[in-house]
């Protein structure tokens, strides 16, 4: 079955994923450029040397992904930040209580963003494409959103949202309680 579920991305997001699939042209090009001679140090059909085989497995290897690349193109919708405070957008930093029971609950602080995430970012990136991130994406501060991961319901409270270009992460929106 084809999965149909769109790719949210923002512009920069979208612009870098142009420039993978331009990389991957470039890498089938480049190793394409010793094919003829390792065919050619074969005997006959060019299977017998393990350069051209090797060249073959990368072909098909970044063929595949350039493949699929292209066949989710037509799934990516690009989104742009909306900059209202009651509602957690791409880009926003969000203080969330995940709901694991009814006396079993975090706080995680983590930013939403609109592609895969940084590993290494000092805050933890949570993609608009996970589950999670498809869950508050558009929710109010205050809200309480549910999401599945392997047959296993969470939900998760958004608590509010903060502002790290001001001092002491001032909140954007706070819930009131």
């Amino acid at each position: 079955m084809e999965n149909i579920e769109p790719i949210y991305l923002d512009q920069n997001c979208y612009n870098e994923y142009l420039k993978k699939i331009e990389e991957l042209k470039k890498a089938i090009q480049a190793n394409n450029m010793g094919r003829k001679e390792a065919f050619d140090a074969g005997n006959g059909d060019g299977w017998d040397s393990p350069e051209f085989e090797e060249i073959e497995r990368t072909n098909m290897r970044l063929c595949g992904e350039l493949r699929n690349m292209y066949e989710s193109l037509n799934r990516i919708v690009i989104i742009e930040k909306h900059n209202d405070p009651e509602t957690v957008d791409i880009g926003d930093v969000i203080v969330v209580d995940m709901i694991f029971s009814s006396n079993d609950m975090k706080e995680v602080t983590f930013k939403l963003v609109g592609a895969s995430r940084d590993f290494n970012a000092k805050i933890q990136e949570i993609s608009i494409n996970s589950p999670l991130g498809k869950a508050i994406y558009k929710k109010k501060i205050g809200d309480t959103c549910s999401y599945s991961v392997n047959n296993s319901n969470f939900s998760v409270l958004l608590k509010q949202k903060l502002d790290l270009t001001k001092k002491n992460d001032a909140p954007v929106k706070k819930l009131k309680k």
